[in-house]
């Protein structure tokens, strides 16, 4: 069994300070150029989306880091409060009964407690989100039971066991150094992936390339070209926290991640517009000022948190 201690004392961890200078770094570089793009005015600049964005992303990120340095049962419920937060999206946009969503909420914190403590059952939980979902389907009785059943099962593996791997990723960073290098590493690549495809893609929106869609049906804005930009922002996001993981693997292999999680970067986000074109939403919710909801931030981290995972697992 293994069991992380209750809290962690940040200023016991290497890594601290020289982390924090290179946010600090990255969004003074973000506030010149969104000054830069509205040549230099302050005025309304906070109340435009690329300005609420810039906020948005800022308290974000003192959060996120702030539950992965102190650890513990901080990070946990950091966790559980994003899970929730999203199974509660889905629940919103899909109207789902309101059985499957206490169910999933019930799941959620199974889920992260036998991650947590017991993280050999780990495989097990999509057996059991089937055999608990399909009880419940069964006992509602209703002809709507399939197609809630499907979109719950949906709902367990798109959110609850993809969000748990970053547990994982945090006991197999701590089999390492314990300075919780590669889930800063995983926030940090997904946040510079989203700007590289937003640059790229604007770049490239006035030339013939803009005409190669992933699937314009679904996400009419992803280009082809703009997976390169995921790529690039992803790649320079390891290379800032290269001091911190330099010792784990080759710079190859560093650069096959960058591609790895430029691109499954891309799946994420096109999973979450296919839900949402479904139920005919924009956004998830109007929960985060300038990017909508819980969802609409964490869709490519869905997909990328696993990639890392299962990435760092086979090369260490």
């Amino acid at each position: 069994m293994i069991q992380d201690p209750n809290f962690i004392n940040p200023l016991t961890n290497p890594i601290l300070f020289q982390t924090i200078n290179r946010f600090v770094l990255i969004f003074l570089l973000g506030l010149i150029l969104i000054f830069f793009l509205n040549r230099f005015k302050i005025k309304r600049i906070w109340k435009n989306n690329l300005g609420k964005r810039y906020l948005s992303w800022l308290v974000i990120s003192v959060i996120y880091l702030t539950a992965i340095f102190f650890g513990g049962y901080p990070a946990l419920f950091f966790l559980l409060g994003i899970m929730i937060l999203a199974i509660w999206e889905v629940s919103k946009l899909s109207n789902l009964p309101k059985a499957y969503t206490v169910t999933l909420y019930i799941l959620a914190v199974i889920s992260i407690y036998t991650t947590s403590f017991y993280p050999k059952n780990f495989y097990m939980l999509p057996l059991f989100y089937f055999i608990i979902l399909s009880i419940i389907s069964i006992n509602l009785n209703n002809s709507k039971g399939l197609s809630n059943l499907t979109l719950s099962l949906f709902t367990s593996i798109w959110i609850i066991f993809a969000l748990s791997h970053f547990i994982l990723l945090g006991h197999l960073n701590n089999s390492i150094d314990n300075t919780k290098s590669l889930l800063i590493l995983v926030a940090i690549t997904v946040a510079l992936a989203d700007i590289g495809a937003y640059v790229i893609g604007k770049l490239f929106s006035k030339t013939k390339l803009n005409k190669y869609k992933i699937a314009d049906k679904i996400s009419p804005n992803k280009t082809y070209p703009g997976i390169l930009g995921n790529i690039l922002g992803a790649g320079i996001g390891i290379a800032i926290m290269y001091f911190a993981i330099v010792d784990y693997t080759s710079i190859f292999n560093l650069l096959i991640l960058a591609i790895l999680i430029g691109t499954f970067a891309v799946v994420g986000d096109l999973t979450e517009s296919l839900f949402k074109r479904h139920y005919n939403a924009k956004d998830s919710s109007q929960l985060i000022p300038g990017h909508g909801g819980i969802l609409d931030r964490i869709d490519s981290i869905l997909r990328v948190i696993i990639v890392v995972y299962y990435f760092f697992l086979f090369v260490l």
